[in-house]
């Protein structure tokens, strides 16, 4: 069986398809891989590769972690049309398969993909059998727990641009916490009308986590796993010159878990080179004292700690409300000012500089954009001289998929103005709000 997927080229691996191909290939006992589809690839040859693959076998074919690409939606419907069976997996899938709320009255909304779906799971891969895999239909959940299955194989991962080709993987993930603790918070907001809808009142939501999150309102926070499962996973990732690949922790609050994590590793006299932190800005606030103190256990071990992203997102006091992002930019700058601290100390230990490697989030344009909030955030990047470390070369738009908070928000300017904003299938326009007919 194949799993397609979207994948950059680069040599990172993604822990979500991985462990479902291995699910299925060890305990269902279907040989299964991970298509990595890139951007410029050439429709005709991989449905050519994926009718060959599939001479002989049962006609099911997987998807997951499609971000959004019309291409791949598009893909779906084809080896529909050509008699597969078509099965989405992932965070997403649920919505997706059911479209926007009020898409009949709205037309223009998303519609869904149950066109072109015959199953949509979301939850734990573990809760796969071959019935539901193979028979059953429409949209099934199943809830997420801490003891879910974690045993990964880092080489069942080929890449398809105009051919398949074997990728080797210099990076991968590793899972310990299952979900974002900070969607836990359910909140209360009001959200601003955008700049070029001045005139209309605040929105009030409710919502948990970041406003555009479009995975917490279907994981939550479900809680961490056990030492022993994180460092199984450790334990079976690739290894080069004698240690084992830099690897991502996934778990929005890591700093607090590296003391234990190196105690474990050294129990178990597991060698690593290098550990990726994608964290909110708050963790290192909350706990400069022990992340000093593991950079200093670290210093001279030949092990880095990457900040390879920080959810900053923005700078501006108006916008971090809108996305419900918790912090505030005083906050945030003075996490920068940590790490510039902390990199002077352990200049070789501590990555976090986008020469370095380091991603951070920083949202640009959003739908609030006006002159207030371009003076704030040009006086914070001015002041703080954010594009010499920090800030990547180009920022990212705000995307709105339609299952996140923030598409409740556009869905209801529609409703009460009459406006409506396109949608590029998953994806809402929040940019061009036109005059409904």
């Amino acid at each position: 069986m194949l799993i397609l997927c979207h994948h950059t080229g680069e040599p990172y691996g993604l822990l979500g398809p991985q462990l479902a191909a291995t699910f299925l290939t060890k305990k269902l006992k279907i040989p299964t891989v991970v298509l990595g589809i890139t951007r410029d690839f050439d429709r005709q040859k991989l449905i050519e590769f994926v009718k060959e693959h599939y001479k002989d076998q049962p006609l099911t074919i997987c998807f997951s972690h499609l971000c959004g690409r019309p291409d791949l939606l598009e893909l779906i419907k084809a080896f529909k049309d050509l008699g597969f069976r078509t099965v989405l997996g992932g965070p997403q899938a649920q919505r997706d398969f059911e479209g926007e709320p009020g898409k009949a009255q709205f037309p223009w909304r998303f519609q869904g993909l149950s066109d072109r779906l015959d199953l949509a799971y979301s939850g734990p891969v573990d809760a796969l059998n071959l019935d539901l895999l193979f028979e059953q239909e429409g949209n099934i959940c199943h809830p997420w727990h801490r003891e879910i299955f974690t045993e990964v194989d880092w080489g069942n991962l080929l890449m398809f641009s105009d051919r398949p080709q074997n990728l080797t993987i210099k990076v991968a993930q590793v899972l310990r916490g299952v979900g974002c603790p900070y969607a836990m918070r359910k909140k209360h907001i009001r959200v601003d009308p955008p700049s070029a809808l001045s005139g209309c009142p605040g929105i009030h939501l409710e919502v948990q986590g970041c406003s555009f999150c479009d995975v917490a309102w279907d994981k939550g926070f479900a809680g961490y796993l056990s030492d022993e499962a994180v460092l199984s996973q450790i334990d079976a990732l690739p290894e080069q010159a004698g240690r084992k690949i830099p690897f991502e922790l996934i778990d929005e609050y890591p700093i607090r878990y590296l003391p234990r994590l190196i105690e474990l590793l050294d129990s178990e006299n597991i060698a690593i080179s290098q550990i990726n932190l994608v964290l909110r800005s708050d963790d290192i606030l909350k706990n400069r004292e022990i992340l000093e103190k593991v950079l200093s256990e670290l210093d001279g071990r030949g092990i880095r700690v990457l900040f390879s992203s920080i959810g900053f997102e923005s700078f501006s006091s108006k916008i971090l409300k809108n996305l419900n992002k918790g912090i505030t930019p005083e906050e945030s700058l003075e996490s920068i000012r940590i790490l510039r601290h902390l990199k002077g100390k352990f200049p070789n230990t501590l990555l976090y500089r986008r020469d370095e490697g380091g991603l951070h989030g920083f949202i640009h344009p959003t739908p609030w954009d006006d002159h207030e909030t371009q003076f704030e955030l040009n006086r914070a990047i001015g002041t703080y001289q954010l594009f010499e470390d920090i800030l990547p070369p180009h920022s990212t738009p705000l995307i709105i998929h339609h299952g996140s908070a923030l598409a409740h928000w556009i869905r209801t300017l529609e409703e009460r103005t009459g406006v409506k904003f396109k949608r590029c299938w998953t994806w809402i326009e929040w940019w061009e709000p036109e005059r409904a007919q």
